[in-house]
């Protein structure tokens, strides 16, 4: 049986949850405040025993009492997984994090976000057990996928995000998209995101970060793809070392099926930490002679590096430019078949600039239809491309 168990004293949230995640009553517990008489281990002592249980701390209490109460759990109760109810500033993530909790849920938390927090608590449980038990659950072999270019300007950032998304019709809840564009990163306007947190957020954090606390550092999208997105500040980027970004994709890889990695014009050293760690990469250029060479270049520099042993990719963005060379000319000097030719289009641009990517603003159109057809050859198999039902559906 699977049993949330809310301490608090704030009026309504346990019918809040339970009508976010439509379950009968008796799954939805609410332990209150009074209940330890003010000591925080008798109050932990009084939460439920046996079944799945994710205790939610909060709304409504101190943040010292809120850590407090979720330290004692950590300790006493290590069956029960912790989501702290309380606003997702960097210092009280990293304090929660700290403390043992797995996610935070803002106040202001929709009926599907809500239910989205507390699925993914019971995912953590259940992965706990099966670590416990030695138990094993086959599954699709991950992979990372590096979008890279030699030059700015070639798309790659539209190719990347339309990528994670049509990734994610067949895979939904299962991609995870990383801006490594450190400075000028564009992810969260293609993607119409407004993080609370980026990764130069989770480089703070430290080694406190795990497999599962790494999750609430990402902002999802409708599209069921989860971003991590570039730090807001330029400067920000300095703390991010290669130690650090590694780390960070081994840790998604531990949670996503498909980790999609947006890399910044040129090849700089969080380019080369995200070649290093995939499994393909997708090498890309438009039609004129400088992007031309540069890919040439490129693909130079990437076999005396050793990366030919990763499966390569190349897409050539505006494939029917009128600007002197046809695909037929780009496929000869590039040494490489075109794995996705994008026509030029204004619904493109437009598309980018709306922050709506085209592979879901306008499905039908060629650009969409050529990507989707891309994204089809990283799954091994067929795979439905029905909405996943969430726990909580009926």
């Amino acid at each position: 049986m699977s049993i949330v168990a809310i301490i608090s004293d704030e009026p309504g949230i346990d019918d809040q949850i339970r009508s976010a995640l439509e379950v009968p009553a008796p799954d939805v517990a609410r332990v209150p405040m009074s209940a330890g008489g003010g000591d925080a281990d008798r109050l932990v002592g009084s939460l439920p025993a046996g079944g799945d249980i994710v205790a939610v701390v909060g709304p409504g209490l101190e943040l010292d009492r809120a850590i407090e109460l979720l330290e004692r759990i950590d300790r006493l109760r290590p069956d029960i997984v912790t989501v702290l109810a309380a606003t997702a500033d960097p210092a009280t993530l990293q304090r929660a994090i700290g403390a043992g909790a797995r996610r935070m849920l803002p106040p202001a938390s929709s009926p599907s976000e809500m239910a989205a927090v507390l699925d993914d608590a019971f995912d953590v449980l259940g992965r706990r057990r099966a670590d416990l038990t030695g138990a094993s659950i086959e599954d699709s072999r991950r992979l990372v996928i590096s979008v890279v270019s030699a030059k700015g300007g070639t798309g790659k950032t539209s190719v990347a995000s339309n990528l994670a998304i049509a990734l994610a019709v067949a895979a939904p809840g299962q991609v995870a998209l990383l801006d490594f564009d450190l400075q000028f990163g564009d992810v969260e306007f293609a993607l119409r995101l407004k993080p609370e947190l980026t990764i130069a957020d989770l480089a703070r954090a430290g080694d406190r970060i795990d497999a599962t606390s790494v999750k609430a550092f990402l902002t999802p999208h409708p599209s069921g793809v989860f971003a991590l997105c570039a730090p807001s500040q330029p400067a920000e980027a300095e703390q991010l070392t290669s130690e650090i970004l590694g780390s960070v994709i081994e840790l998604l890889k531990h949670n996503f099926r498909f980790v999609v990695i947006d890399t910044a014009g040129g090849i700089d050293e969080a380019a080369l930490v995200a070649m290093d760690h995939s499994t393909d990469l997708v090498l890309m250029s438009s039609t004129d002679i400088p992007s031309v060479r540069a890919i040439q270049k490129t693909v130079r520099a990437l076999s005396a590096l050793g990366l030919d042993d990763r499966k390569w990719h190349y897409v050539l963005n505006r494939s029917d430019a009128k600007v002197g060379l046809d695909s037929d000319d780009v496929r000869e000097a590039v040494g490489m078949p075109i794995d996705l030719a994008v026509p030029e289009s204004r619904i493109m641009t437009l598309a980018m600039n709306q922050g709506s990517p085209v592979v879901e603003s306008d499905p039908r159109s060629a650009a969409a239809r050529a990507i989707a057809e891309f994204a089809a050859k990283f799954l091994p198999a067929p795979v439905s491309t029905g909405k996943r039902l969430g726990r909580w559906s009926r």
